[in-house]
């Protein structure tokens, strides 16, 4: 059976869309909520999400700026070394063929989400993103930090040979690119993913200047080869730990996987979900009891637990004792 959800992705890949929030007034703690994370998992590049809700965020951003261009503009800051994870990927690339190519091998690594493929055909060069199955309609605004990133990337590299008419994007919706960086004639409408057209000569364009704004923090994009099925699962799990509704489908979605296939591994590797769950209430349950003076219902509630006695029953098969005993003893 083929996989037909999209994959996971990092939460990396939307950080210049919160930084470029948080410059406009919001703040952390409603850009969490809107991603169902806690606050504290906004910038750790190992968080991962499901492609949907990511595409859902870039159109809930682009909805709270007023903006119609706000992600190709963000596509756009990124392309001047705005996201951390590329700048040493852009700053190694001595032309734009050898970025193309470094960019398409880079997205193979990070599950899928979008596979990246350069083709030239004589005097023309096609740079294609092509989305899986399952990715939903909000996915063009995805499609439109593309635009934006590759697009001002051409742009800076041509300087004075720059000519919008010789580049042709071709994208779901046309009204996310502002004018100024392509004018309606050079973008068309088209299927979920992208098809940027431009002279081939281009490639051999030296590739323009890098400078990331003050302050980037020094972040990358997590390995998903060094990570084990378990220690992903475990992942998703501490996001949510406080929900215990949070189940296969779900975990299966946040890691790129279909239930079936999340299903089958599981079975063979012989890893329960309920077991790393459990793993994980046990240990968070005894160092917020033995390092914290927080309430036993309080600690109940942030591990997903329906009341104190469940808690405090799990906690004494744990331990051999409640929680109250324990503290006592210390």
């Amino acid at each position: 059976m083929q996989d037909s959800l999209p994959a996971a992705m990092s939460i990396a890949f939307l950080h210049p869309i919160i930084d470029a929030l948080l410059t406009r007034g919001k703040v952390k703690e409603e850009l969490a909520s809107q991603l169902s994370i806690p606050v504290g998992a906004l910038y750790d590049p190992s968080v991962t999400l499901p492609a949907n809700e990511v595409y859902s965020f870039l159109k809930w951003s682009a909805n709270c700026t007023g903006s119609p261009f706000f992600t190709a503009r963000v596509g756009q800051y990124m392309a001047a070394g705005g996201w951390a994870p590329l700048v040493p990927l852009m700053t190694s690339a001595k032309t734009l063929g050898d970025f193309f190519q470094k960019f398409s091998q880079l997205s193979s690594e990070q599950n899928a989400a979008a596979t990246y493929r350069l083709v030239v055909e004589g005097p023309i060069a096609l740079w294609q993103l092509i989305r899986p199955v399952g990715a939903n309609k909000d996915a063009v605004y995805a499609d439109a930090v593309a635009v934006g990133f590759f697009g001002q990337l051409l742009k800076s590299a041509a300087q004075d040979i720059w000519d919008p008419v010789q580049v042709v994007a071709v994208l779901p919706d046309t009204s996310l690119i502002p004018r100024d960086l392509l004018p309606p004639t050079s973008v068309i409408s088209g299927q979920i993913g992208l098809n940027l057209r431009f002279p081939s000569s281009y490639l051999g364009l030296t590739m323009p200047p890098v400078l990331p704004p003050e302050g980037l923090p020094e972040l990358g994009l997590p390995d998903r080869h060094d990570l084990t099925l378990s220690e992903r699962v475990r992942q998703v799990l501490e996001q949510r730990i406080s929900e215990p509704g949070i189940g296969v489908a779900y975990i299966a979605s946040a890691i790129g996987l279909s239930k079936w296939k999340l299903q089958s591994l599981l079975s063979l590797q012989g890893i329960s979900i309920s077991k790393i769950r459990e793993d994980i209430r046990r240990s968070k349950a005894i160092e917020r009891v033995t390092g914290t003076t927080d309430k036993v219902g309080s600690i109940a509630a942030d591990l997903g637990y329906a009341n104190s006695a469940n808690f405090t029953r799990a906690f004494r098969s744990w331990t051999g004792k409640s929680p109250r005993e324990i503290r006592r003893d210390l």
